[in-house]
């Protein structure tokens, strides 16, 4: 439908990053475009939210106590129901269900986000919408990236932390520190190489999404009224949540909880757990 959305895409308004009120939250934007979305862009739609899904599984097969993130597709019964009935779970889901159910209570939380995860990023590789499949190998790929530096930069093994079993992903895993090369990869791989070490934690964050946006300027183009707009405008509100929480106390305390889940991991050297 190349042109069946163009009412309502032009009633949307125009967002910029920076923006602290922009007409919609990322929930109240869903909660308004479902209702109008052919059943199969509705499923392109939740795609977007799925990460949001695979903390939430975790959180009830692990019974943690974490908060129920509400920017999931599923509620926390119809989640719960679908772990009775496996079959009615996304996909890459049901795969992840029946790989490790028998390891649930074995592996950690974190290890069980990073292998769903694993298994959304190569389902995605699979979803008949060319935009979307480009946004989501370059958001995990500026991921991986950043995840990659940060490994290396506190002396840690980046193998388990960086996802998926694309080339990307797989080139990263196999470079030492001092050793990548990114020439065949998009500008704004090698741009992020140049903020990475900016002090200003929420300044580097807002500079990240502001490549995340001009990306979608760029891959944008070539589409006029359908689904891709509109998958557009909620990316977009996300990156705009996520900056607004960008104060340097919030940035420090996400880089600090990364930190701390590479190295619950795994056995630190000993001249880092001397200091």
């Amino acid at each position: 439908m190349k042109e069946g959305y163009y009412y309502l895409i032009t009633s949307l308004p125009e967002l910029s990053l920076t923006d602290k009120y922009p007409g919609y939250d990322t929930l109240s934007f869903r909660a308004f475009i479902t209702e109008h979305l052919m059943p199969e862009d509705s499923r392109l739609m939740r795609t977007l939210y799925y990460p949001y899904d695979i903390e939430n599984l975790v959180t009830l097969t692990k019974n943690t106590g974490q908060p129920w993130h509400t920017f999931a597709n599923y509620t926390r019964e119809e989640m719960q129901h679908m772990l009775t009935e496996p079959d009615l779970l996304p996909e890459f889901l049901q795969s992840f269900v029946n790989e490790n159910q028998k390891q649930w209570d074995r592996l950690t939380s974190k290890a069980l986000i990073n292998a769903a995860t694993t298994l959304f990023i190569d389902w995605s590789h699979t979803i008949p919408n060319t935009f979307l499949k480009k946004w989501l190998l370059f958001d995990q790929n500026l991921k991986n990236l950043l995840i990659w530096l940060n490994c290396h930069k506190f002396g840690l093994n980046p193998n388990e932390e960086v996802l998926g079993n694309h080339y990307e992903a797989e080139y990263l895993r196999n470079s030492k520190s001092g050793e990548l090369n990114l020439k065949t990869w998009d500008f704004q791989f090698r741009e992020a190489l140049h903020h990475f070490d900016n002090p200003d934690i929420a300044l580097r964050e807002l500079i990240i999404n502001e490549m995340r946006w001009h990306y979608l300027d760029e891959i944008i183009q070539p589409y006029s009224f359908g689904i891709e707009h509109l998958l557009t405008f909620a990316i977009r509100l996300q990156l705009i949540n996520r900056n607004l929480t960008d104060t340097a106390a919030e940035g420090t305390k996400r880089l600090t909880e990364l930190i701390d889940g590479i190295m619950h991991n795994y056995q630190l050297l000993e001249t880092f757990a001397r200091t």
